[in-house]
């Protein structure tokens, strides 16, 4: 079904097309933290490069393993590291561009951030669902729709 959109099976394809699809819509990509109250992120290229990442972060997350998150896009350029302390996550943010994160560390608590991650992965299917991409029917995001990442 998808090879026939011109989408090839892969994950980070679909992720890409999908957010492409959804950047020609009103969905927003919101992220803030470190002293910015809003990231200059855009849906068709940042969101993807999130979304790429989503499940192993996740993953990550849950088995209270380190985790990077790499936001590379030209303009944004950092990457976000989480390390569990205890019930909390210590999240630092590195800039590789001249913008200082102040500051450089945020705390929160483990099960907020699971929460915060598992509900961007709905919103984000059920944002598929919602402008009628076929990529909605499709594994993983067929299970996020229904809170099952």
């Amino acid at each position: 079904m998808l090879i026939a959109l011109g989408v090839e099976d892969d994950f980070e394809s679909m992720v890409m097309a999908a957010c492409g699809m959804l950047g020609d819509t009103d969905c927003r990509f919101h992220i803030e933290g470190f002293g910015s109250l809003e990231w200059p992120v855009d849906v068709a290229y940042d969101l993807s490069a999130f979304m790429e990442q989503l499940p192993d972060l996740i993953a990550r997350i849950r088995a209270r393993n380190y985790a990077e998150l790499d936001m590379y896009s030209q303009g944004i350029e950092r990457t976000l590291e989480f390390t569990h302390k205890g019930e909390s996550v210590e999240i630092r943010c590195l800039s590789r561009t001249d913008w200082v994160p102040n500051p450089s560390i945020e705390i929160m608590s483990r099960k907020n951030l699971e929460e915060m991650l598992s509900r961007l992965a709905m919103d984000f299917a059920i944002s598929l669902t919602v402008i009628g991409s076929p990529i909605a029917q499709v594994y993983p995001f067929s299970n996020w729709a229904s809170g099952n990442d």
